[in-house]
Parts: structure tokens; C-alpha cells; sequence
């Protein structure tokens, strides 16, 4: 529904315009988010520069990661999203861990044009 402006199944949810203000940055150059390179925007953390568990997801891409790892991004640009569903409370920097890092390098091949 977040990835067709607010629709789903032909009902309209949400407008564009509120979607778009959700994933804004609202933090400006403020240091937001557990991970380099993001900001918040309503409800949401905000890919600006990927990096460390985000370098596989584009810029203005936007998620949330829970204190025990699970995972949840939306990225716009590659017109996709992963869930991750885990608790684990061994994962080191969190949502910055290796284990979540390799998740979205595996979902990004997989949704790769190419890696059919």
C-alpha cells in the first residue's frame, strides 16, 4: 500500500501527499537512527546516505528496526521491501549488526533485474 501511494486493492488508504511527509527527513542534519547516513522522518527511519545495515538500500529509502533485530524497509526506488522477523538479543550493534547487513545484501540480489 506505502509502495502504491496509498492504494491497495483499489482503496485508497493514504494520499501521496501524507506518504511523502511521513518519509520526509525531520531531523535535518541532526544525528538520527542507529545507522550512519539516516535521519527520522514520521514513524520512520530515513535512508539519506547508505550505510553499514543500509548500504544495499537506496537513498530515501525508509524503515524501522526493533530492539531485538527484526527489521521492516520500504525502498521506493527499487520498488520493494524486506521483512525480517527475529529475536535475538545477541546481535551486537542491533540494527546495525552483520546478520541484518547480510539480509539486505541477500534481498537486494534477489530482487536484482539481473539475478533471474
Amino acid at each position: 500500500m506505502i509502495l502504491n501511494g496509498g492504494e491497495h486493492e483499489g482503496h485508497r488508504f493514504l494520499k501521496p501527499e501524507s506518504i511523502a511527509e511521513m518519509t520526509r527527513s525531520q531531523t535535518g542534519d541532526l544525528k538520527a537512527g542507529f545507522v550512519p547516513g539516516s535521519a527520522y522522518g514520521l514513524g520512520w527511519i530515513r535512508v539519506v546516505e547508505p550505510s553499514g545495515s543500509t548500504a544495499s538500500l537506496s537513498p530515501g529509502s525508509f524503515g524501522h528496526g526493533g530492539a531485538y533485530g527484526t527489521q521492516a524497509w520500504i525502498d521506493p526506488v527499487k520498488n520493494h521491501y524486506t521483512i525480517l522477523m527475529i529475536q535475538c538479543s545477541k546481535l551486537g550493534e542491533r540494527n546495525n549488526s552483520e546478520t541484518i547487513r547480510f539480509f539486505h545484501q541477500s534481498a537486494a540480489k534477489r530482487t536484482a533485474p539481473d539475478a533471474e
